[in-house]
């Protein structure tokens, strides 16, 4: 059974409060009964009865603290990477080494992330068998990208009679990655980026990446706008495109945006998605490039050389750790004002991937 309460000062529920009143008030009817009907009758057994009835809430007692001292309580998952809206199995062992059963055990955990805190404790009540291992199998579904701590909180356990609460804190914990889901970026053309200048000296200017204009040919379908050279075009009143020699020299940058306005928007998964798959595409197409986002804890910028996918999942995955802001291209204006190295800046926000030149 899981359920979910606030975070607060541990105390007894109420109805722990009820069972333990009412176990308190049947004893001592029952101990009343007993020294009634032993002083009434004066026979061995009802004083062998009363002394054991007596006696009952020590042994209660020390077993339940013996068979505490011998529960031990670990967490595993099915797995420490997923995507959004997909299962993850989180297991709880609880191994109790002793001779004892305990059938009242409280488990209580977290989940939180960077990216979207949660102050929400969950608590999970099972069974513990004696010299037993028993896994209590938990189902966790993610639906936005982030990295997600899973952390037990506190174990309790109740003695048989239910008059005893044994209480220790936990420090076990699992951390499970949201990716984002595969996407069909479009293939990784570094002459599709740092474009638009409209003569070939322009290109030499300082600050401008763009590649250099190698030669001019007639206009085709489905050739870019940004490749069209407008004043030779209205020259000879015919549309000429400029061709252009790889870029693969040019310095890439990935700008990521970690934008999140508020828990419930989809602009932080968006930016996400959006920088994951071009980087990915950019490494099959064999372009090096920057992966970089603004740090807003610190105030400074995060940046990685990226030339294989274990360097893109590593620094994404150290990403994943940084908190949002709620300023809309807060690390563009940043990384603009502070007048960092040159190159072109893949801008990759919610709303989509643009290119500016620095």
């Amino acid at each position: 059974m899981q359920k979910s309460v606030q975070k607060s000062k541990p105390k007894l529920p109420m109805k722990e409060q009820l069972t333990r009143g009412l176990t308190v008030a049947g004893l001592l009817i029952i101990i009343a009964a007993l020294f009634f009907l032993s002083t009434f009758y004066r026979t061995s057994l009802f004083v062998f009865l009363l002394i054991l009835v007596m006696t009952l809430p020590v042994f209660s007692y020390l077993v339940g603290r013996y068979s505490f001292q011998k529960l031990t309580v670990t967490l595993t998952s099915s797995t420490a990477f997923s995507l959004p809206g997909q299962k993850v199995l989180m297991k709880i062992l609880l191994q109790n080494d002793s001779i004892f059963p305990l059938p009242d055990c409280h488990v209580s955990y977290t989940v939180t992330s960077s990216y979207y805190p949660c102050d929400r404790l969950f608590s999970v009540v099972m069974p513990s068998y004696a010299r037993e291992t028993l896994p209590i199998e938990i189902p966790l579904v993610f639906h936005h990208i982030g990295c997600y701590q899973v952390r037990l909180h506190d174990f309790e356990i109740y003695d048989y009679l239910h008059l005893f609460r044994f209480h220790k804190k936990l420090t076990n914990a699992l951390e499970i990655k949201i990716y984002p889901q595969d996407a069909d970026f479009p293939h990784f053309e570094p002459s599709s980026y740092g474009e638009g200048f409209d003569e070939y000296e322009e290109t030499h200017q300082k600050g401008n990446t763009s590649s250099n204009v190698t030669d001019i040919r007639e206009y085709q379908p489905g050739d870019r706008l940004q490749k069209i050279h407008w004043k030779l075009s209205a020259k000879i009143d015919n549309l000429m495109v400029k061709e252009n020699e790889s870029t693969s020299s040019n310095q890439f940058t990935i700008l990521t945006e970690l934008y999140l306005p508020s828990p419930t928007a989809d602009t932080l998964d968006e930016s996400l998605k959006n920088a994951y798959n071009l980087s990915r595409s950019m490494l099959s197409a064999g372009q090096s490039h920057f992966f970089t986002y603004f740090c807003a804890g610190s105030s400074e910028f995060e940046s990685t050389l990226i030339t294989n996918r274990d360097q893109l999942e590593e620094a994404f995955s150290q990403c994943l750790y940084q908190r949002p802001y709620p300023e809309e291209d807060l690390g563009l204006t940043t990384y603009t004002r502070a007048s960092l190295a040159g190159g072109i800046i893949l801008h990759a926000s919610h709303k989509g991937v643009n290119d500016v030149i620095s």
